[in-house]
């Protein structure tokens, strides 16, 4: 709407001043009756010019008083909106803008309130279903003999979106541990609910002494007649710790990576049945394998695989099983390979964006059996006593006598002492040692890092020419392979003479 200007003020008043002037003019030298007259009409014009003036100045100062009230927050903007609608001139369109101003910025204001309220109310339930999804988490198991035959480590990894992922592992009783990962698609708090009722309810079947394969069946029937349209993936498992013995169910996991005592990962394939909960009739079946001394499991829920790169590459189809088989596991603890795996996983993804929260579970099986043990030893001279020692308890446990196994003591240490000059300094040198079950064999093989070089053909004197010359006329098989975790050497010798002293 177009307005005046304070021009109008000023003309108010100047008209009053002349009309006065006038007035006393007349006044002053006018004559007659007639001359007053027009005095007085001249200066009372003036009078009402000055009040129309005054009421003009009087209603900008309360336009500007209103204004401040308006600022202080004392007065509401709409109804200052009204009233600075009647003004004219400069002070209507001053307080006008400001009524428009404040509007403004009542509704950003009102705005910042939402969103922080909605994002507080954000980051309470994100807290809330993290704490849940610790709270499946287990706890340090009790040392006992069981403990010793194998050691494992679990990771929780977490992204900007939440998700709903664990580990677990206890003692069904004291010789049969069970491990599992799970993953409930989601990351609200119904989700984490659900987690761990899911894991509460097969953690109570087991120890109720149902089977693996009863338990997967009863859980997957709770979970689908509750109709909560949720599911849990997860792959659920024992160990033996006695034989070595590992039986599994994958409800819809992800595939596990085995390393087999100290050889590459490799993707454990076997079936993955439906998830928990989402069908009602699954005919679940368990897998089983037997582990040995210095076997390696990987588990792990579908984040760690689905993290990609710039380029959109998830981490599981080029790198994941790279990665391990980069990682020299069989020097490193399962927390080193976790974090070592993990560190790697977030290398991989460029963005924090594209990152997928995950858990993982890497066990390894350390019982030894009377067929197949290993040691790990400094790559010198001085360590060759501990090898003898090893190879000592070895025969001893498997009733080997000992005048038949002195050819393979000698065999060993030269072998040992080929694989010392080879190395570098820092190295260590596996050495392995197999007795068939009949006790009529033994299989020898040590692992280090040569650089893919035979020492079997690194005769750079005479004295190594001979070890090596002396190690070929005593064993039956002999062969070499470059690996990228370590170069091996691998000999088969027969024993000779009687039976293992158990059978004699």
């Amino acid at each position: 709407m177009k307005r005046g200007t304070t021009a109008g003020l000023y003309l108010w008043g100047g008209a009053a001043v002349l009309a006065a002037l006038a007035g006393l003019a007349v006044l002053a030298w006018g004559d007659g009756t007639s001359g007053r007259y027009v005095a007085g009409g001249l200066l009372l014009a003036a009078a009402l010019l000055c009040g129309a003036a005054v009421c003009a100045l009087r209603r900008d100062v309360r336009s500007l008083e209103d204004l401040r009230q308006l600022l202080s927050g004392a007065r509401d903007p709409e109804t200052f909106r009204r009233q600075a609608a009647t003004l004219s001139g400069l002070p209507g369109a001053v307080a006008e803008a400001a009524a428009e101003r404040m509007e403004d910025l009542q509704e950003q204001l009102e705005e910042t309130r939402k969103t922080a309220g909605l994002q507080a109310e954000q980051r309470f339930r994100r807290e809330m279903t993290e704490e849940l999804c610790r709270s499946t988490l287990p706890q340090v198991l009790r040392e006992s003999p069981a403990t010793a035959a194998f050691a494992l480590a679990g990771l929780v990894e977490t992204a900007e979106t939440s998700s709903c992922t664990f580990y677990d592992y206890f003692f069904i009783d004291p010789g049969l541990l069970c491990v599992m990962v799970g993953q409930v698609p989601g990351g609200g708090i119904s989700d984490a609910l659900y987690l761990v009722v899911a894991q509460t309810t097969i953690r109570s079947r087991l120890r109720m002494g149902r089977s693996l394969v009863e338990t997967m069946a009863d859980v997957n029937m709770q979970l689908y007649d509750q109709g909560a349209q949720q599911s849990l993936c997860a792959l659920v498992a024992t160990l033996n710790t006695a034989n070595g013995t590992f039986t599994y169910v994958n409800a819809g996991g992800t595939l596990p990576l085995l390393m087999r005592n100290g050889e590459r990962y490799e993707w454990l394939e076997a079936p993955v049945y439906a998830a928990l909960g989402m069908n009602e009739n699954v005919s679940y079946r368990a897998q089983s394998l037997r582990l040995r001394q210095g076997d390696h499991l990987l588990l792990q829920t579908a984040g760690l695989g689905e993290i990609c790169n710039g380029s959109g590459v998830p981490f599981r189809d080029q790198e994941l099983r790279a990665v391990l088989n980069r990682s020299r596991s069989k020097a490193q603890t399962p927390e080193e390979i976790l974090r070592f795996t993990a560190d790697e996983a977030a290398a991989w993804c460029q963005r924090d964006a594209d990152r997928v929260g995950y858990a993982a579970l890497m066990l390894e099986y350390r019982k030894g059996d009377k067929e197949l043990a290993h040691c790990i030893v400094p790559a010198m001279p001085a360590a060759a006593g501990e090898v003898m020692e090893f190879l000592k308890k070895r025969f001893e446990d498997n009733g080997i006598q000992r005048r038949h196994y002195a050819r393979v003591a000698v065999l060993v240490d030269e072998m040992f002492a080929l694989f010392c000059r080879c190395c570098g300094s820092g190295d260590t040198v596996m050495v392995e040692c197999g007795i068939a079950p009949d006790g009529q064999s033994a299989t020898i093989r040590m692992s280090a890092p040569l650089g893919g070089r035979n020492p079997m053909e690194c005769s750079d004197d005479a004295v190594t020419a001979a070890s090596a010359d002396f190690i070929r006329g005593q064993v039956d098989y002999l062969t070499f392979k470059a690996r990228e975790e370590g170069d091996t050497l691998t000999a088969v010798c027969f024993l000779e003479g009687e039976l293992p002293a158990q059978e004699t």
